[in-house]
């Protein structure tokens, strides 16, 4: 079906890599609508005033002003965000909703267009420490709120956040850059970037490592199972601490960038009823990616080719009640891949954008559950083909249309059970029998984009999208030989979301922008009862959203004030769904005073509350309160060195985060509180 739609788009409707603006959108409009050159909406260059998608733009000023520590703390920033801590990761909740257990798998995250989504840990992307790269080495954010699988396939379902990092070769201050930070919870960071050139080539290379004793938890649900847990843990119970390298080079049209990550996470709260506060209860994440580019171009053809490679691990270990090992699980995943692309003008209105991405995969996962050993194998193939194209009608009128074909295809899957291969799981109870099989999905994802611009001060976008997720290797093939089954007939979720946005330049330095969306869910994928276990399935009744932001930027010369609220509604039967907070509210205000720049920035998180549990009789739900979060930064910023001080959670409000079933019985946990971060930069 692709394939046709080339030839019909080759006839008549594309858009290229550098489509003429609309004559009436100046300069001057472009930068009051916050648009960068970014490339996360068309996998092109264009301003974000002309992409057909709703798009945010954090720069680096904004992130170090504010003094951000992790990708997570600066998404949260942005209205359509917040954070959910469990201690374990950040998850990432998109238009007021955070599916409970979920590990961003809904949301795609780039670093440098390279996807670190982990098919290792059930498919997801990773915002917190674990993300591996300082804010202070980021360029700027690009966001695309809404899915945007068109273009990229599976996980772009809720979100899209592609990070750009900042080239130290090309660094306007110096070749070398470093800093070491302290602060609160026995917090440490230091990193060091250096760049230069070697025979015509420009070389960059980031190390980085953080570590954090603690902050002492306590939770007193746990004083259910043993009153003794339910005062306050060891603060070295809730240790993290990472280290991190990555490295750039870059030719005249080819670039390679190879990444290292190791991060390693105590876990206080003894989550799947293991010991609380022992140390032996661990999560540790390891990736290793290296992604080549060549981009030549052959007259007006824009071509990329793209050969990329990852090594994604998980391991856990636990430690059981009585103090012996109750359980590890290890998960590497290894993949290669390709992307060609080629984009090319159809005279002076029409262009084409067509490409396809193949990624081979091979996961293995080896677990102990009680004393029985479970090894799984999946290799598999994700493929997608797309084309996008754009037609500008007029100077006023500009339209975008998409469509996507996309493949996950196993190619073999095995379980041994205690050294015996096995085919297929009986189900206790009912004596079902589930097999262990492998099963093709296909899924094509359409995307079209209305953009009217009918005067120089205003921006109107209509834009109709999907996006999709494939089902997990966790979700699909995990299995402990005995209550948990697998179910490799899970269908795809698919996102349907259609928004209107109309952004508004009041004055040179006054703008607003105002959006309306609605949602439809299909086939989401949860936890189910069968037999006397669970299995995950598919959801038979589709979840509805609907989604109402305001926000506002005022650009004085020496002083910035951004900001906006959104109002959520997410229904599933007449109910509404899980974790979702209603309003959520951001404001930020940075000032500049010559070298010193004073920072402040308030979140409001409305309240949310988790189903009851049909086990408990009379059990009304857990819900937890709404959160206003104060944040202050102070920071000068001289030629060749630098300092900062940020204080988190200044009001020490503790947000209140509700989490999965997996830490039963806490069903909610506080974030840490206030904290002091300083860090002080060299340059030469």
């Amino acid at each position: 079906m692709v394939a046709t739609l080339m030839v019909c788009f080759s006839a008549g409707l594309a858009f290229g890599e550098e489509p003429p603006n609309p004559a009436n959108v100046t300069d001057e409009l472009r930068d009051i609508l916050n648009s960068d050159q970014i490339s996360a909406a068309s996998k092109k260059a264009q301003d974000t005033a002309s992409a057909p998608a709703d798009v945010v733009v954090l720069r680096s000023a904004e992130l170090r002003a504010l003094g951000y520590r992790t990708l997570g703390d600066a998404l949260g920033g942005v209205v359509g965000f917040r954070t959910n801590e469990d201690h374990a990761y950040q998850g990432m909740a998109v238009r007021g909703l955070y599916v409970l257990g979920d590990q961003n798998t809904r949301v795609l995250v780039l670093l440098d267009g390279h996807s670190i989504n982990s098919p290792a840990e059930v498919g997801s992307s990773k915002v917190g420490q674990d993300f591996g790269l300082p804010m202070e080495l980021v360029d700027h954010i690009e966001i695309v709120r809404g899915p945007a699988s068109s273009l990229y396939g599976n996980n772009a379902f809720m979100a899209l956040v592609n990070v750009v990092s900042v080239d130290a070769a090309n660094s306007r201050h110096s070749k070398i850059e470093g800093a070491l930070g302290l602060g609160s919870d026995g917090a440490a960071e230091g990193w060091v970037d250096a760049g230069g050139t070697l025979g015509g080539v420009k070389v960059s290379l980031m190390a980085s490592g953080f570590g954090r004793r603690g902050t002492t938890q306590a939770y007193p649900q746990l004083g259910t199972i043993d009153p003794a847990l339910a005062g306050p843990l060891p603060a070295n119970s809730d240790h993290e601490d990472r280290q991190s390298a990555y490295l750039r080079l870059a030719g005249t049209e080819w670039t390679f960038a190879g990444f290292y990550l190791n991060r390693l996470q105590r876990l206080a709260s003894g989550p799947f009823g293991y010991k609380p506060g022992d140390l032996g209860n661990t999560y540790t994440n390891k990736r290793l990616s290296g992604d080549f580019r060549w981009q030549p171009s052959t007259g007006q053809v824009q071509w990329l080719v793209r050969l990329f490679a990852d090594r994604n691990e998980f391991q856990d270990a636990f430690t059981a009640p009585d103090g012996s090992v109750g359980g590890w699980d290890k998960d590497p995943d290894w993949s290669l891949g390709a992307e060609f692309q080629a984009r090319m003008p159809l005279g002076e209105k029409l262009t084409l954008t067509v490409g396809t991405e193949q990624r081979f995969h091979h996961f293995s996962d080896t677990t102990l559950s009680g004393t029985t050993q479970i090894a799984s194998e999946v290799r598999y193939r994700i493929g997608n083909t797309y084309l996008e194209g754009s037609f500008q009608a007029s100077d006023h009128w500009t339209f975008v249309a998409g469509l996507q074909e996309a493949e996950y295809n196993p190619s073999a899957a095995r379980l041994v059970v205690d050294g015996l291969p096995v085919t297929s799981i009986t189900v206790a109870g009912t004596g079902e029998v589930i097999p262990f099989s492998k099963a093709a999905i296909h899924r094509e994802t359409p995307r079209f984009t209305i953009l009217h611009t009918p005067n120089q001060d205003d921006v109107v976008k209509l834009i109709y999208g999907q996006g999709f997720r494939f089902p997990t290797l966790f979700e699909a093939y995990y299995s402990d030989a005995n209550s948990f089954y697998p179910n490799a007939q899970l269908r795809p979720e698919v996102l349907t979301s259609e928004q209107l946005s109309w952004s508004r330049k009041w004055s040179r330095i006054f703008r607003t922008q105002l959006s309306a969306s609605l949602f439809q869910w299909d086939h989401l994928i949860q936890a189910g009862a069968l037999g006397d276990g669970q299995q995950f399935q598919n959801a038979t009744t589709r979840i509805q959203g609907r989604s109402i932001e305001a926000e506002g930027q005022l650009n004085f010369e020496s002083t910035n004030l951004n900001g906006g609220f959104g109002w959520y509604r997410w229904e599933q039967s007449s109910q509404s769904v899980n974790n979702t907070s209603t309003w959520n509210a951001v404001f930020k205000a940075i000032h500049h005073l010559e070298a010193w720049s004073v920072a402040g920035e308030l979140r409001y998180v409305g309240g949310r509350q988790a189903a009851p549990d049909p086990a408990v009789t009379g059990d009304p739900g857990t819900q937890v309160p709404a959160n206003l979060t104060l944040r202050a930064s102070v920071r000068y910023d001289g030629w060749k060195w630098w300092a900062q001080a940020t204080v988190e959670d200044a009001t020490n409000s503790r947000r209140h985060d509700l989490v999965a079933k997996d830490y039963a019985p806490i069903t909610w946990m506080r974030s840490d509180g206030r904290a002091v971060f300083t860090q002080v930069g060299f340059r030469f």
